[in-house]
Order: structure tokens, then C-alpha cells, then sequence
């Protein structure tokens, strides 16, 4: 759980709810949610209305830029707040187009999945901390929060002896009071149960093992557009790297061509004034120049290095191929494949 600084299914959000595998807890029960702000492309290509600041808080869990956070009220606005000042309430049918979700609680079951009996469930989800400061009538913070209440969830109860076992080893089972969902080991029918839906969603495949050493973890995968997502993302963090470089590289032999300029200014410029200014803006120069060619020598070759090792990773991903062999415990490139 935390601030990610991501919209809901975009690339980064994909890729963590495909590979470790959870759920966002918000979307689990509020499927239909925002995708980002108001004027986001992919919010538009919705065509829904533009949400009021109640409906973002309740219904699409926005917790950042809400137009009920001071923090991101303009400069005058935040002087009507204050001690002794009278509160400022903003309507809950105003207008919100920035409000987006960045705050995430993400859950999984895991193994426990495995035998499709039980998983964990979110049972509500809201958004948190709306309330001003009791005193300088400021928001708590610049993000609201997310709250969750999950629960450990057995769908199936079908005999007596399993829930006396239970109870005897300390386990508490949630179950639904209905007459035919009871601990007393009548039957329970998975269509009535309010969390079957989600436990269905949840429970990963996981195929026997070849070995026949039980079960073998789940196999996620991405599908193609994603991988080529993720690739368009790292030639795009390649160029600005090359770019960067080339630039601060340049920055730093400007840099020299100003300092020695104002070397040889200080020889013909009357004055000793003049020759002091021309001495200090030719060292202030050069020591800027020298940090950014610092930089584009020893920062921006690993990173490009690395970015390209990343790529080629995903890349043999994307193709379902592994170029690597295991020798004595280390893992080592095989290139002949």
C-alpha cells in the first residue's frame, strides 16, 4: 500500500496486478472507477460525465488534487485559511476535473488460493481523512487516504467436523447468515455468497507439478501490447539519457570556451573591477560546466547500459525465450540459442 504516483491500469499498474499478482482493493469493488483525471485521454475516450468532488471521493477513490484538499487551492484561496478564521466549505456538487487516484491498497491470497476454498476479500473501501485541521481549518495533508477492511474468506462450509476444527485450532470463519450459508455444516450455495465473485477472480491457476512434488507456482503473463508498451517506455528513457548527456557534455566545453574567454578579456579590459567580474563569472561558469561533463562522463553511460540490458530482457520475455543456463549455481549467458 502507498502513494504510487500511477493512474489505475496504466502500463505500471498492468504490470504489478499481472506479475505479483494482486488486486487494487478500489477497483475490486468499484470496477467502473475513473482512469484519471478529468481531461485525461483515457478518462475522455469514456465519455462520462465531469464528476463532482462527492461523487471522485465515493465512487472513484480519488485521494490527490481533490478540490476538497486546501493543499491545492491557488495562493488566495489559502489565505481565507488560518486560526480564527471562518471555514471555508467547498460544496460537495462542485465541479472536480483534477481529481485522480494515486493512493493504492493492494492485497493477494497467494498459495493459499490454491485449493480454491478461501482467499482474502475486501469487505468495504473508502477514501480517508477528508477532514479539515480542528484548528488552522487546513486539510491534513496534500493526499487523502485509502482505507480497506479485507477479510479472510471461506466460501465453503460442508461439514460440521471442519468448522468444530476450526473453532478448536483458533480460527475465526466469515461466514453469511443465511439458511443456507451456516456454520453448522449445511451446504452453502457459491451463487449466494457476495464474495464468491471476487474469490473467483483472484485464485491464480496453478497447474500440478511435473516433478510430483505438489503444486508449481502460477504462470503470469503480460500480453504483447503491454511488453510493447513497456519497450516504447525504454526507448523513450534511452533518447532523453542520450540526449541529456549530449547536451550537458556541450554544456561543460561552453563552459571552457567562456572561461578561457574570460581569461584572456581580463588582459585588455580597463580596470580592475571589470577583471574581478570577468574572473568570477568565468570560475562561476566553469564550475557549472564541470558538474553537468562530470555527469554526461560517469552517470549516463550506466544508465544507457542499464537501459539496454532492460530492454533486452524484455524483449526475450516478450518472445517467451530464456538466453540463460544455470553452471554451478551462477546464472550464465548462453548465446547459441
Amino acid at each position: 500500500m502507498g502513494d504510487f504516483n500511477m493512474l489505475p491500469l496504466s502500463l505500471a499498474h498492468r504490470i504489478i496486478t499481472a506479475h505479483a499478482p494482486v488486486r487494487d482493493a478500489w477497483h475490486v469493488l468499484h470496477p467502473d472507477s475513473s482512469l484519471g483525471p478529468a481531461n485525461h485521454p483515457n478518462e475522455r475516450a469514456r465519455r462520462r460525465p465531469i464528476p463532482t468532488a462527492d461523487y471522485n471521493v465515493k465512487e472513484n477513490g480519488v485521494t490527490s488534487d481533490s478540490v476538497f484538499n486546501t493543499w491545492r487551492w491557488t495562493k488566495a484561496q489559502r489565505k481565507l485559511l488560518g486560526e480564527g478564521k471562518e471555514p471555508c466549505v467547498v460544496p460537495g456538487d462542485s465541479i472536480d476535473k483534477p481529481g485522480k487516484r494515486l493512493d493504492y491498497i493492494f492485497l493477494g491470497t497467494g498459495d493459499v488460493a490454491a485449493a480454491g476454498s478461501a482467499g482474502w476479500v475486501v469487505k468495504n473501501v473508502r477514501v480517508g481523512m477528508i477532514e479539515r485541521h480542528p484548528r488552522l481549518g487546513c486539510s491534513l495533508s496534500d493526499h487523502f487516504s485509502v482505507e480497506a477492511t479485507v477479510m479472510f474468506h471461506h466460501p465453503l462450509a460442508t461439514r460440521k467436523a471442519d468448522a468444530d476444527s476450526a473453532v478448536h485450532n483458533g480460527t475465526y470463519l466469515q461466514t453469511q447468515h443465511s439458511p443456507t450459508n451456516s456454520i453448522s455444516g449445511a451446504a452453502i450455495n457459491g451463487d449466494d455468497d457476495p464474495y464468491a465473485a471476487q474469490l473467483r477472480a483472484a485464485t491464480p491457476t496453478f497447474p500440478a507439478s511435473a516433478n510430483g512434488y505438489g503444486a508449481a507456482p502460477p504462470t503470469i503473463t503480460l500480453p504483447a501490447q503491454t511488453y510493447d508498451d513497456i519497450l516504447a517506455t525504454i526507448h523513450s528513457y534511452t533518447r532523453r539519457e542520450r540526449s541529456q548527456r549530449r547536451y550537458r557534455a556541450l554544456h561543460f566545453f561552453a563552459a571552457l570556451v567562456v572561461w578561457v574567454g574570460c581569461l584572456v578579456g581580463v588582459w585588455f579590459v580597463p580596470g580592475n573591477f571589470v577583471a574581478f567580474i570577468l574572473l568570477l563569472v568565468g570560475s562561476l561558469v566553469l564550475v557549472a560546466g564541470t558538474v553537468d561533463g562530470l555527469m554526461a562522463l560517469l552517470f549516463f553511460g550506466s544508465e544507457i547500459r542499464a537501459l539496454k540490458e532492460f530492454e533486452w530482457e524484455v524483449m526475450n520475455a516478450k518472445s517467451g525465450g530464456d538466453l540463460s543456463v544455470e553452471v554451478g549455481g551462477d546464472k550464465v549467458l548462453d548465446m547459441s540459442r
